[in-house]
């Protein structure tokens, strides 16, 4: 079954008074791309969230937002390192002194520096408490961006086999026509051999040549039964459960190759009118095609 990369997921995990919300939104993307917003106090778990989620979905451009809801008596704790304030402050004046600028030092420049604050030693042992209800609640919002995926997905395969199934009509219809071409294009040969045997320049090679040309230009039925062929298999990769964008996208394209082939040997109006229909429904297919996983 397709899954639709375009989705929303949701997930909540309770302990101890403390609630962890993880909310998932995603849109489609070539490769699997993460834009994580965290709480402060959990920012050194971002490449662990990162990395899990990664995992576990394979493409789609991920906007994902954790929030973190608990008594104010558990929030992190940030204590002051006078060590490493002092030691920084002393850096930037020798830098100062060195490079000959004049500007005095303030506040901001002291504060760029994040690592002058640091977490309290419990509120580190907290986060440890707290990663495998986040790990929890991630799994849960991934879980049902899944689900709704799926359903997006199943629609948009009613959309797929209707229109494949639209393609496989026009094909037969061609057939047909290219069947009635036969004694017309006949009929033709025949005037032009005539017209060749009665000059007094008469050309055997060219007589072959043309011939040559007409049969291919006739010939469209290696075309018809590969574009059947990519259709059957279009069916296929739909129904596989692995992810099928890419199987998607390069099937279209081979399609694509045989309708625009079958257009420029086409020399019958019939034809060529059916041809932008098959255009115009793998046009539409396509397009729906970048939104699947």
């Amino acid at each position: 079954m397709i899954n639709s990369m375009t989705g929303f997921g949701r997930g909540e995990v309770s302990k101890d008074r403390t609630t962890i919300t993880t909310e998932i939104r995603s849109v489609n993307n070539r490769f699997c791309e993460v834009s994580l917003k965290l709480p402060q106090q959990i920012q050194n778990l971002e490449n662990e969230v990162r990395e899990y989620i990664q995992r576990n979905v394979s493409r789609g451009k991920l906007h994902v937002m954790i929030r973190i809801d608990e008594p104010v008596e558990a929030t992190a704790k940030l204590h002051f390192d006078r060590d490493t304030a002092q030691q920084y402050i002393s850096m930037l004046e020798e830098l100062r002194y060195m490079l000959r600028i004049e500007e005095p030092l303030n506040l901001d420049h002291v504060l760029s520096n994040p690592n002058i604050f640091k977490l309290a030693d419990d509120q580190l042992e907290r986060i440890d408490r707290l990663r495998p209800l986040i790990i929890k609640s991630v799994a849960n919002a991934i879980e049902e961006l899944k689900k709704m995926r799926m359903q997006e997905g199943s629609h948009l395969k009613a959309d797929f086999d209707k229109r494949l199934d639209t393609i496989d009509s026009v094909v037969k219809v061609i057939a047909d026509y290219a069947k009635e071409r036969v004694p017309e294009a006949r009929a033709k040969m025949h005037e032009r051999v005539s017209a060749l045997l009665e000059s007094d320049s008469f050309d055997k090679d060219r007589l072959e040549l043309e011939i040559a040309i007409l049969a291919d230009k006739l010939d469209i039925t290696e075309e018809l039964v590969r574009l059947e062929s990519h259709t059957h298999f279009f069916r296929e990769a739909m129904n596989n459960d692995e992810s099928v964008g890419r199987k998607l996208n390069f099937l279209i394209q081979e399609m694509h190759r045989e309708i625009n082939t079958i257009g420029s040997k086409a020399s019958h109006s019939g034809i060529s009118h059916h041809v932008v229909d098959l255009k115009e429904s793998l046009e539409i297919i396509r397009e729906q095609v970048q939104n699947i996983e």
